[in-house]
C-alpha cells in the first residue's frame, strides 16, 4: 500500500475514532454524575462567572463541548438552571474547547494508548466508582487516540511532494481555507476534529501564519449548523438554547472578522510555531466572543426566539413574558407570570373551541396547540417555583398576589391536562361520531354551555373580576344534571355500545374541564377571603 493510501486510512480511522469518542464521552459523563453531583454543579453555576468556569472545565475534561451542551440542556429543562445560565455554560464550553487544540500542539496525544490501558484496568476493578471513572477515561482516551491516528495519517500525506504542494498552494488563499473549514465542520459536526487535522497538517510547515484565523473562523461558524439542527427538533429549551448559541457564534465571527488582518499581523510578528499560532487564534476568538455577549444573554435568548419562529413558525410553547433575570424581584416576576398564565389560558380556550367546533378550526394551529400547551404549562410551573415571594408582613400585596397565582396555576395545570385528554379522545373517535351518539341538539347544548362557562371562568381570572367568578357558582351542578340526563338515556337501551362508552368518557372529561376552569377563576375569591385587604378588615 502506498504511503498516501496508508495516511488516508489512518486519517479516516482517526476521524471516526474521534467522533465516536466524543459521543461516548457525553454518555459516560451523564452516567458518572449522580443526582447530588448534578445538583452541586447547578448550584455552582447560578452566577454567570461560575457558569462560564463550569462550562470550560467540562469541555476541558471531556475534550470537547458536547458534554457541556448536554448538561446545560438537561439543567435548563428541569429548572435547575436558567436559560441565561445555560448560555454562560455554553460560552465557557467554547473557551474550554480550545484545550483540545492545545493538546494536539503539545503532542500529549502520544500517551493516549496508556490512558486507554488505564481505563481498561479501572473498569475491571469491580467497584462502581472505579467503573464509572474508567468509562469516562475510556471515552477521553478514544478521543485522544483519534487525534493520534489523525496525526499519523497526516505525516505520509504531508511527506508526499504533490500533496504538500497542493496544501501550501491552497493555504495561501484565506477564503478557500475559511470555506474548507466551514464545510468540513458542518459535515463532521465537530470543530475539534477539524482543528486537530489542521494542527497536524500545519506542524510540518508549508502553511503560512495568515491561514490560522480563516480556519479558526470557519470551524467556529461551521459548528453552528449542528446547533441549527438542534434548534429544529427536540424539546423547547433544547431548541431555544441551540438557536441562541447559533446566534452567539455567528455574531461573534461577524464582529471579529474585520479584526483578522490586524490579529494575523500580530501573530506573525511573535515568531511562534504554526500550532501555537492556531491555539492562540482559536483562544482569542473564543474569549472575544464571550466578552461581547457576556453582559447580554437576554439578547441571545430573544434572538433565539426570533430564529425559532422562522424555522418552526409560531412556537406556542415559548414564553413571551417570563424573564429569568427578574425572578429575584417578586413584585415584577409575579406580574410577568400572571401575563404568561393568561396567555396559557387563552391557548387552552382556543384548543377547546376547535375541538367542540371543528368546522371553524385552523388546521396548523390545532396541530401546534397541544404540544405548545404542555411546554407553556411546564415553563409557568418552573417559573412559579423559582420565585421567592416575600412574607405577608414584608409585602402584603405581592405575597397575596403570589398565593393567588399559585392557587390558579395548580388548577390551570389540571385544566391543560384535561383538555389534552379531550383532544386525544376526540382525535381518535371524531367530533361527528360523538355528536351523532349524543344527538345533535344535545351536543350543541352541552358544547355551548361548556365553552361559555370555561370562557367566563378564564375571563374572570384574566380580569381579576371577583364578581364574574362568583357568578360561576352553581355551574358545576347544572352541568352534572345535563350529564346525568345523557348517561341515563345511554343506559336506557340496556346494551352499552362502544360509541356510548366513548361518549361517557367525553362527558367525564368535560365535567373535569369545567371544574378545573372554575377553580382557576375562584383563586382570587379564595385568597381574598383568606387574606382580606386592610380596608376590608377595618370595615369588619
Amino acid at each position: 500500500m502506498s504511503s498516501v493510501l496508508h495516511g488516508a486510512a489512518y486519517l479516516a480511522g482517526g476521524i471516526c475514532m474521534f467522533l465516536y469518542g466524543a459521543s461516548q464521552s457525553a454518555e459516560a459523563f451523564r452516567s458518572a454524575f449522580g443526582t447530588g453531583f448534578r445538583e452541586g454543579m447547578s448550584r455552582f453555576a447560578q452566577s454567570k462567572p461560575r457558569a462560564i468556569v463550569l462550562g470550560a472545565a467540562l469541555a476541558v475534561a471531556a475534550q470537547g463541548s458536547t458534554v457541556s451542551t448536554s448538561l446545560a440542556i438537561s439543567f435548563v429543562d428541569v429548572g435547575m438552571l436558567t436559560l441565561a445560565g445555560s448560555i454562560a455554560v455554553m460560552m465557557g464550553a467554547s473557551i474550554g474547547g480550545t484545550f483540545v487544540t492545545l493538546l494536539i500542539s503539545l503532542d500529549i496525544v502520544s500517551f493516549s494508548p496508556l490512558f486507554f490501558a488505564a481505563s481498561f484496568v479501572m473498569t475491571r476493578l469491580g467497584r462502581s466508582w472505579a467503573e464509572r471513572a474508567g468509562n469516562v477515561l475510556r471515552s477521553i482516551s478514544l478521543i485522544l487516540i483519534g487525534m493520534f491516528l489523525m496525526k499519523l495519517g497526516v505525516e505520509p500525506l504531508r511527506g508526499n511532494p504533490s500533496v504538500h504542494g497542493a496544501i501550501a498552494l491552497f493555504a495561501r488563499e484565506p477564503f478557500q481555507m475559511f470555506m474548507a473549514a466551514t464545510l468540513a465542520t458542518a459535515v463532521l459536526q465537530s470543530s475539534a476534529s477539524v482543528m486537530a487535522i489542521f494542527v497536524a497538517i500545519a506542524s510540518g510547515g508549508g502553511v503560512p501564519p495568515e491561514a490560522a484565523f480563516p480556519v479558526v473562523l470557519g470551524a467556529h461558524i461551521g459548528g453552528t449548523f449542528t446547533l441549527l439542527l438542534a434548534a429544529a427538533g427536540g424539546r423547547r429549551n433544547a431548541r431555544l438554547l441551540g438557536a441562541a448559541t447559533f446566534l452567539y457564534k455567528l455574531a461573534g465571527v461577524a464582529v471579529f472578522a474585520p479584526l483578522v488582518p490586524l490579529s494575523s499581523g500580530m501573530l506573525a510578528r511573535q515568531g511562534l510555531s504554526m500550532p501555537a499560532n492556531i491555539v492562540l487564534a482559536q483562544t482569542s476568538l473564543a474569549v472575544f466572543n464571550a466578552a461581547i455577549f457576556y453582559p447580554w444573554p437576554q439578547v441571545l435568548i430573544r434572538g433565539g426566539l426570533f430564529i425559532l419562529r422562522r424555522i418552526r413558525g409560531a412556537d406556542l410553547g415559548t414564553p413571551l413574558y417570563l424573564d429569568d433575570n427578574l425572578i429575584e424581584i417578586p413584585n415584577l416576576a409575579v406580574g410577568l407570570l400572571s401575563r404568561e398564565m393568561i396567555r396559557l389560558a387563552n391557548c387552552i380556550e382556543a384548543l377547546l373551541q376547535m375541538l367542540l367546533c371543528p368546522e371553524s378550526a385552523d388546521g396548523e394551529l390545532k396541530r401546534l396547540l397541544p404540544g405548545g400547551i404542555i411546554e407553556l404549562t411546564e415553563a409557568c410551573e418552573r417559573y412559579m417555583r423559582a420565585i421567592q415571594p416575600p412574607s405577608l408582613a414584608e409585602d402584603f400585596d405581592t405575597a397575596r398576589e403570589y398565593r393567588k397565582i399559585s392557587f390558579a396555576m395548580l388548577s390551570l395545570r389540571e385544566t391543560s391536562m384535561t383538555v389534552r385528554t379531550m383532544h386525544r379522545l376526540m382525535e381518535k373517535h371524531g367530533t361527528g361520531e360523538l355528536a351523532d351518539e349524543m344527538g345533535m341538539r344535545e351536543w350543541r347544548g352541552v358544547s355551548s354551555f361548556l365553552m361559555e362557562t370555561v370562557r367566563n371562568a378564564f375571563h374572570a381570572f384574566s380580569l381579576g373580576d371577583a364578581d364574574l367568578a362568583s357568578r360561576t357558582a352553581g355551574k358545576e351542578e347544572e352541568f352534572e344534571k345535563m350529564a346525568l340526563l345523557i348517561r341515563t338515556r345511554l343506559l336506557s337501551g340496556g346494551v352499552i355500545r362502544h360509541e356510548s362508552a366513548e361518549l361517557a368518557d367525553f362527558m367525564t372529561a368535560s365535567g373535569r374541564m369545567l371544574q378545573t376552569a372554575l377553580e382557576v377563576a375562584r383563586g382570587d375569591v379564595f385568597v381574598r377571603s383568606a387574606w382580606p385587604d386592610v380596608e376590608d378588615q377595618e370595615g369588619e
